[in-house]
Parts: C-alpha cells; sequence; structure tokens
C-alpha cells in the first residue's frame, strides 16, 4: 500500500470526522434553541449519531403538523412508556400531555387501554390461540360492527332495559350481540373473571363517550402492541383504527412513536441518569415551551 494512498485515506477520516464534529455543533444549538436547555440525554448521547437521533425526534415527536394531533402523539407515548415501565418517559410524556391541554380522564384513559392491551396480549399468546384463527375472527366481527354501525337505530334490536352482564351467559348473549357471534378468545377466558374483563371492555375501550376518540383509542393500542410485540393485538387495533377512520400516516407516526419512547427509554435508563435530574430537566423545558405560548398570546 502507498503512502499517498495512507495519506488520503487518513484525510478522508478526518474530513468525516470533522463533518461530525461541525453538525452535531450545530444541532445542539438547535436542540437548546428549541427546548431552552440542552438536556443531558443529548449530552451523553452518540455525538456522530446525535443530528440523526434529534431530526427522528423532531420529525415524530415535536412535528406540529404530523398527521396526529400533538395531545394524542403525547397520549400514545404515554401509554407506551407506562407499560414498558420508565419512569423517567411517563413523566415526560405525562407533563408533556398536560402541556398539549390533555385532561385528567385522558391521561387514565390511556393508561387503561395501555394495560387492557397488555392484559389481552398475555392472555391471548399464554392460551397460544392460532394466529390466523384470531384474524379471521377480527375480521369477521369488525366487518359485522362495521354493517350494523351503518343500519338505522330502528333496524338494530336493542336489548331489554332490564338487560344487565351479571354472569357470564350474559357477556356471551351481549358479546354476540355487539360481534354476531362469540370468538374463541371469549370463550376461552376464564369464566370466572370474564364479567368484569367485558365490562372494563365495554367501559373503555368500546364507550362511544369516553374522553379519547374511538381512534386514537385503538391508535395507542397499535402503539403498545407494536412494541410488545404482539401480533394478535397489532392486528386488532390497526384494524380497529382504520374502521374508525385512521390512515397509514396516523398508523406509521402511532408505530414511530412507540419505537421512539422504547429508544429513549433505553438511553434514559442504560446512562442511568438519575430520576430526579431528570424530572428537573422536563420541568426546565415544560417552562421554557410555556413561557414561548405566552409570548405568542400577548403578541
Amino acid at each position: 500500500m502507498s503512502r499517498f494512498f495512507i495519506f488520503m485515506v487518513v484525510l478522508v477520516f478526518i474530513s468525516i470526522s470533522n463533518s461530525f464534529a461541525n453538525e452535531s455543533a450545530a444541532t445542539y444549538k438547535e436542540i437548546k434553541q428549541t427546548l431552552g436547555i440542552l438536556p443531558t440525554m443529548f449530552k451523553e448521547y452518540p455525538e456522530d449519531g446525535i443530528t440523526g437521533a434529534w431530526m427522528d425526534m423532531k420529525g415524530v415527536e415535536l412535528n406540529i403538523n404530523s398527521a396526529i394531533p400533538g395531545k394524542y402523539k403525547e397520549l400514545i407515548s404515554l401509554a407506551v412508556a407506562a407499560q414498558i415501565p420508565c419512569r423517567s418517559c411517563v413523566y415526560f410524556h405525562t407533563e408533556f400531555a398536560k402541556l398539549n391541554m390533555a385532561s385528567v380522564k385522558e391521561l387514565s384513559e390511556a393508561l387503561a387501554m395501555a394495560g387492557g392491551t397488555r392484559r389481552w396480549s398475555a392472555f391471548l399468546t399464554g392460551v397460544q390461540i392460532d394466529v390466523g384463527e384470531f384474524r379471521s375472527e377480527v375480521d369477521k366481527m369488525l366487518m359485522f360492527q362495521n354493517k350494523h354501525s351503518n343500519l338505522q337505530a330502528m333496524e338494530v334490536e336493542p336489548l331489554p332495559a332490564e338487560f344487565a352482564i351479571n354472569t357470564p351467559a350474559d357477556v356471551y348473549k351481549d358479546v354476540k350481540i355487539q360481534m354476531g357471534f362469540v370468538p374463541n378468545f371469549i370463550t376461552q377466558y376464564p369464566q370466572s373473571s370474564i364479567v368484569g374483563a367485558w365490562r372494563e371492555i365495554q367501559g373503555i375501550e368500546m364507550n362511544e363517550n369516553s374522553a379519547i376518540p374511538g381512534k386514537y383509542k385503538h391508535l395507542i393500542g397499535v402503539a403498545v402492541a407494536a412494541q410488545i410485540p404482539c401480533q394478535y393485538c397489532v392486528y386488532y387495533h390497526t384494524q380497529s383504527a382504520i374502521m374508525q377512520g385512521a390512515n397509514k400516516a396516523e398508523l406509521q407516526e402511532a408505530a414511530a412513536l412507540a419505537g421512539s419512547t422504547r429508544t429513549w427509554s433505553t438511553i434514559v435508563n442504560g446512562l442511568m441518569i438519575e430520576e430526579k435530574k431528570f424530572r428537573s430537566e422536563v420541568d426546565q423545558i415544560v417552562k421554557f415551551f410555556k413561557s414561548k405560548k405566552e409570548v405568542v398570546l400577548s403578541n
């Protein structure tokens, strides 16, 4: 190998190194301008990758023109963080959800959706429901629900006023009314607790009067399921979200938010950033964002 060749290789490496250094310096400056401070998790992230990491975060989490509104992006991320579980990420996304005007009820519903997705993922995987059979049943029940949602109210036979769900038989009767049949995963659930499980689904997931619209509840389900990962729940919540009007861009963002939350949870916990310090930095960022809003309003 000639000395000239070696010299040129060294020059290339030096050039690349200088390029990364210049780019990262500009990135740190932009982060501070955007957030008001340069958080520890960015300071300690590998310098050569900080520009890409920041661009990714901006594109999916901080982008005000993205497919999913900011409040629901934060609720999706909160749901993912809660069941990792990552206390630091839970604090971050709770504070930013509140910054985006999320109510206490919306916060609790997002967490309930996360917990419900986790429960059914564990059950479906544990009893080894056949994936093909599950998908077929999901398609069948969603087709039934879609058909009946398009009918006039008078065409759908209502439940008797005195009907209450107190026994497994009541559950199966109601499920058949709601879905057209009783899926295998419902009949396999322990009879001792199926009443509570079904009433919880009705109160949270199927409740048309809940604080979070149905589409966004299922996007929460997609995000949580995607990074468990649970192929049953990903399919169910994806198809349900589509039926409630979700488009491809929204589904992609929900999955990307799940990945982003997982990534930064790994970084924060892996670097052992103290929770007290992390929370203090989040508080500073929130205060900075609030001051910017006040400036805009005052103008």
